[in-house]
């Protein structure tokens, strides 16, 4: 009884402890899963399946690193202290804001029934007939008045059929190509027209008028005389252009939906300063500015520090505006360099520029966005691709730590490669644009003539012109044939024109500059980085045996075939 006991107890630890994998995971690392939704978030789906077994394998284990990293960064508290964690807040402050965005205003508008239609209006084209009545609207068609637009649609309307639509086109229609096309548009798709004349058209059936349609032009009797089938691309295709234009044909819909959404959330928190407090503040604090916190060294947060985490300079609704609120909003101003409060007018500009966000972000956080599946799984993203860079930089970068006999060996096993000037030649150059004039520069100086005047006075090369000619010593490949040739030439042969690029190049050599060596007390300051630059890569292998023996890592092997 007691081996059953034992057993059972066993089998239950090993459950608890082995997270089940579903065919949508592409990996468990530290027990967590790492959806598919994760996996192309790095890489699009049809970008991932194109990938041959190998390179599928290899994409999933560098994010199965990334995720390590992070694991181990958050383990050792690296993620929640200094500019790391005003990173991550800002981030989310900015993302849960542009999920509700979304959410509140996008969405209301951009749904799936809406694309759907429109999708359905792309397959078809039009042959559509029309009888404009206009008025004395913005484009003056016509100097009757609405009225009397409105009197003669009434008109119409009780005589207007199939048989005489033409002939009332004619005698009725406003639209001044009547006389060449009788009022018919021939065959249209969608987009051609303005968007109320548009739906109208497409609801009508193959023989049937519109009633009286409005657009800025005037009223519309629309005749639709056929329609036909067109060849369009699978809706999941279309996706992209769908959306595309629907922002292009609705941008007033969704700017007065924005203007609601903003309306209400303003009405429902409204943001209201402390004026006496905030005028001592905004006061004291350019008063510091100027007379203590003067050196370039010192910014905002310096101030800030000075005032009490108890002064409130305002609220919105019931959320204070303190010291705390006003790092957090500068902080996604700029972590390093944020704006200084000048007057009270300045510091409303800023409260201006982060209201609405501040608004949208507590919308989102009321709403549970910040614990929805999407959120959770962007946010799992963004951490592990920027822990990836931030354990490189602290376990990785800052571990390799060279003895001075180390940096010194590695002086001279590399300082060719790193700490050399490489051969160079000191010329004299004119530079032209022409190629004719170049040649009898080329001459004027092989008959004697000074060079150095020469560059002076014709050379478009200001460095030359300005220094008689005297331009920086040329590498060998710097400027193509010009410098090939300075480093086959003798000190004091002239040669050209060479063309470099568009312009052309008349020389004199000066002379040889050998390869010569910075000496190690000129390199010390960069030394350092360049050991750890060079051996990261050993370094990297070796702490990534490191997580993978901290970590368990199982991968999804259907995710690789």
């Amino acid at each position: 009884m007691k081996r059953f006991f034992l057993l059972v107890f066993l089998f239950g630890l090993l459950v608890t402890s082995c997270t089940v994998m579903t065919d949508k995971d592409i990996a468990v690392v530290n027990g967590k899963k790492i959806s598919g939704d994760e996996l192309y978030k790095y890489i699009p789906p049809e970008s991932f399946n194109a990938l041959s077994p190998e390179e599928k394998e290899l994409q999933v284990e560098n994010i199965c690193d990334d995720y390590l990293a992070r694991y181990y960064l958050e383990d050792n508290g690296d993620l929640d202290s200094g500019d790391v964690m005003w990173e991550i807040h800002g981030w989310e402050i900015r993302e849960l804001a542009n999920g509700i965005y979304q959410n509140l205003i996008i969405n209301k508008l951009l749904t799936e029934k809406a694309k759907e239609a429109l999708y359905e209006k792309m397959k078809f084209e039009l042959n559509v007939s029309h009888i404009l009545i206009a008025f004395n609207n913005k484009h003056a068609l016509n100097e009757r008045s609405r009225k009397e637009a409105e009197i003669l649609i009434k008109e119409l309307s009780g005589k207007l059929t199939v048989d005489n639509f033409d002939e009332f086109v004619l005698q009725y229609s406003d639209d001044r190509s009547k006389e060449n096309n009788n009022g018919n548009f021939d065959w249209t798709g969608l987009g051609y027209f303005v968007e109320k004349f548009e739906n109208a058209a497409y609801a009508l059936d193959t023989g049937e008028i519109s009633e009286a349609i409005e657009t800025d032009f005037g009223f519309h009797f629309i005749k639709l005389n056929d329609r036909r089938l067109i060849p369009v691309e699978p809706y999941e295709n279309m996706q992209i252009d769908i959306r595309e234009m629907i922002f292009n044909r609705w941008q007033s819909k969704f700017m007065q939906r924005e203007a609601d959404v903003f309306d209400s959330l303003t009405t429902a928190r409204l943001l209201v300063y402390n004026d006496s407090l905030l005028a001592d503040f905004v006061n004291r604090f350019s008063r510091l500015a100027t007379n203590v916190f003067y050196s370039k060294q010192f910014t905002s947060y310096d101030i800030l520090d000075v005032f009490s985490d108890t002064l409130i300079l305002g609220c919105i609704d019931e959320t204070p505006i303190n010291m705390a609120w006003v790092v957090e909003y500068l902080k996604l101003t700029s972590l390093q360099r944020p704006p200084r409060f000048t007057d009270v007018a300045s510091f409303k500009s800023f409260m201006g520029q982060n209201y609405m966000g501040a608004l949208l972000y507590g919308a989102a956080k009321d709403m549970h966005l910040n614990k929805s599946n999407e959120y959770l799984k962007t946010k799992n993203v963004f951490l592990a691709k920027n822990a990836a860079g931030l354990f490189d930089k602290l376990y990785v970068f800052e571990q390799i730590n060279p003895s001075k006999q180390d940096l010194r060996d590695f002086y001279e096993e590399y300082k060719d490669e790193l700490y050399s000037y490489e051969p160079r030649v000191q010329v004299l150059e004119v530079l032209l644009e022409d190629s004719t004039f170049a040649k009898e520069i080329y001459a004027r100086t092989k008959n004697g003539e000074n060079i150095e005047d020469l560059a002076s006075e014709y050379s478009i090369r200001n460095i030359g012109k300005k220094n008689n000619g005297l331009i920086p010593p040329v590498k060998k490949k710097q400027y193509g044939e010009m410098s090939v040739a300075a480093f086959n030439m003798l000190d004091g042969e002239i040669g050209g024109p060479y063309q470099i690029g568009e312009h052309y190049s008349v020389i004199q050599r000066i002379e040889y500059i050998p390869k010569t060596y910075r000496d190690l007390k000129s390199v010390n300051y960069r030394l350092l980085t360049d050991y750890r630059n060079h051996h990261m890569s050993t370094k990297r292998l070796e702490q990534n045996v490191m997580l993978r023996n901290t970590y368990r890592v199982r991968v999804n092997p259907s995710f690789i075939k």
